[in-house]
């Protein structure tokens, strides 16, 4: 997985568009609804499941007038692991992953005040290139969106219950804890 965060920030103070995001997947059927947010609140989803992600769809949950930064992190499925070629991946998540992942990120949101989160990880059968694991923060300043993605990636990689199964070239699986 890839683990530079990125950041964009506004360069004018034009409203940005509201209009919902396409979230239909490719296969053609709806996405399933997402729950609405409340937008009282700092976290504005974390979602485990197995509908494809993206990070367009966190920056878009998070971003707002007052958001001078919006950092992004993308997870995403490579082919090698040290030496090995890897094919696929399986991510498979306890019953509890989910209600940890909304622990995590309300607990990231209280250490930093003034940010907003969204975070979602995926489960089941992934490919080369898939995201795995999409966040984004915006906060006011840079640093704080920067510090509070980090915090955000590094405690759900510490504590999410996610093992991923992983497919190499030469047949073999081998399964890897994505705790710690």
């Amino acid at each position: 997985m890839t683990t530079e965060p990125t950041t964009t920030e506004p360069t004018n103070t034009e409203p940005t568009n509201t209009e919902p995001m396409n979230t239909e997947p490719m296969t053609g059927e709806p996405a399933p609804e997402a729950p609405r947010p409340n937008p009282a609140s700092p976290v504005l989803f974390a979602r485990v499941d197995e509908s494809p992600i993206t990070v367009d769809e966190c920056t878009h949950a998070v971003g707002d007038a007052t958001a001078g930064a919006v950092v992004s992190f993308a997870g995403v499925v490579r082919n090698h692991d040290e030496d090995r070629g890897v094919t696929w991946l399986r991510y498979s998540a306890h019953p509890s992953a989910q209600a940890v992942l909304d622990e995590v990120a309300r607990e990231v949101a209280a250490a930093h005040p003034g940010c907003r989160i969204a975070a979602a990880h995926r489960v089941g059968d992934l490919g080369i290139g898939d995201v795995a694991l999409a966040c984004a923060v915006a906060s006011a300043h840079r640093a704080e969106a920067f510090a509070a993605c980090a915090a955000l990636v590094d405690e759900i990689k510490a504590r999410v219950p996610i093992w991923k199964e992983q497919g190499f070239t030469d047949g073999s699986t081998e399964w890897v804890a994505a705790l710690g």
